[in-house]
């Protein structure tokens, strides 16, 4: 998360931090006419979607796909741009491709019907309950987890609007939990709730049934690629925040 101190009276801004939040902040600020510096403790921008250079390739060190590119095309239209013209994203399918002990594997997809035809073809039996999980995760995000993600919370207080939608929803649950309640077969089970891995969760445990909410988003926005990978989306958005007069030191 990016820290923000700013001067009203001078209208200058220091951001403190250059990963996609402390960028988004300062493009923000700056297309409201402020002066912008961010800083950045690592040698190039990006935090933890930074890139680096070795033996003539470049390597992505964090995220790999994109998702909600509306929230990115908002900052180019700001400054009156447009996305596209800086950057370019290729919707990626399948988004994954599994592969089991047993030798079957499974495409996971955005698509909802493309979805559908992966656990058709590796389990029959639970194509009723991947609609039926399909379904219960749009609930849980449209009555609660996507406002809950646009609305600051300062104190657990903050929640309460939120608990009897979550709690019907059975947010309590671990996301593997909500999962296996309505799928049966195990390879499934695994190929739906193995996302908390990627940022060093537990589906069993640390991840509540909240997280299902990204295959909800996964299939409302799609996943995409950044030609030239993620750093290439960094520096389209270092440049995008210069082109208004601001810097990242």
């Amino acid at each position: 998360m990016a820290g923000l101190a700013a001067r009203s009276g001078g209208r200058r801004a220091l951001v403190i931090g250059s990963g996609f939040g402390g960028l988004a902040a300062a493009i923000r600020l700056a297309a409201r006419g402020w002066r912008v510096t961010v800083l950045e403790r690592r040698d190039g921008p990006g935090g933890r979607a930074n890139a680096f250079q070795q033996d003539g390739f470049t390597f992505d060190a964090g995220p790999t796909v994109i998702t909600c590119p509306h929230l990115l095309e908002e900052l180019w239209a700001l400054a009156g741009q447009r996305m596209a013209d800086h950057v370019e994203l290729r919707p990626v399918a399948p988004l994954y491709r599994m592969r089991f002990p047993d030798g079957s594997t499974f495409d996971y997809h955005t698509d909802r019907e493309a979805m559908r035809e992966s656990v058709r073809r590796l389990s029959p039996r639970d194509e009723a309950g991947f609609l039926a999980l399909c379904a219960h995760v749009e609930r849980m995000y449209e009555a609660g987890i996507g406002t809950l993600m646009s609305t600051p919370v300062p104190d657990v207080l903050s929640l309460a609007p939120f608990t009897p939608a979550l709690v019907r929803d059975e947010a309590f649950r671990s996301m593997f939990g909500l999962v296996s309640k309505h799928i049966r077969d195990a390879r499934l089970q695994q190929a739906l709730s193995f996302h908390p891995l990627l940022i060093g969760g537990s589906p069993f445990a640390t991840a509540s049934a909240v997280y299902t909410s990204i295959q909800f988003v996964e299939r409302r926005w799609g996943a995409f690629f950044p030609v030239g990978g993620t750093g290439a989306l960094v520096r389209g958005l270092v440049a995008l925040l210069e082109s208004l007069g601001g810097e990242v030191r």
